[in-house]
């Protein structure tokens, strides 16, 4: 599996597919004439069984496509996450601590995920479905604390923010 969630198969893996049965109709391979080899002979014995073929994608489109097509409304497409985190503090260290992981997650590109956690959050409220405690290192975020995505302090807890984005 690679950064774009592309499982890359050799010739021995969609042999193997092949000889257990597996109905193998589209692949992503390092190396595609393997596969043009194999649908040309399909064409001259008449065999109705094409593999359509692809190579690896090597840029991070899979990552950039769903970043750019969240499926939520433009109201929280446009929401200022920043402006809104630092509106649900009340002391200097709670700002202090939102700054801190603010910039650890606009490091990573990721301030677009904290956007659409506020407006899955608000569908779960609006719906009366309950949220959980709180689970794994999820926990160590304060803004996803301040975003209810979980009901722990990491602050009250003095949890570490890099636990949660190592």
């Amino acid at each position: 599996m690679n950064t774009n969630n592309q499982m890359i198969l050799t010739e021995t893996d969609i042999i193997k597919g092949w000889l257990a049965d597996r109905d193998v109709q589209s692949v992503v391979v390092d190396d595609v004439e393997p596969i043009n080899i194999y649908n040309e002979w399909c064409s001259t014995f008449d065999v109705d069984d094409f593999i359509e073929s692809k190579t690896e994608n090597k840029n991070n489109s899979f990552v950039d496509e769903c970043l750019n097509n969240w499926n939520m409304p433009d109201e929280y497409k446009d929401l200022d996450i920043t402006q809104h985190l630092i509106d649900c503090t009340n002391t200097q260290t709670e700002k202090t601590r939102v700054y801190e992981e603010l910039s650890l997650f606009e490091e990573r590109g990721m301030l677009i995920v904290l956007k659409f956690l506020k407006f899955l959050v608000d569908m779960c409220n609006e719906n009366d479905i309950v949220l959980g405690v709180g689970r794994g290192s999820s926990v160590a975020s304060y803004c996803l604390y301040l975003l209810g995505v979980h009901r722990i302090d990491s602050i009250k807890y003095e949890l570490d923010i890099k636990e949660f984005l190592k």
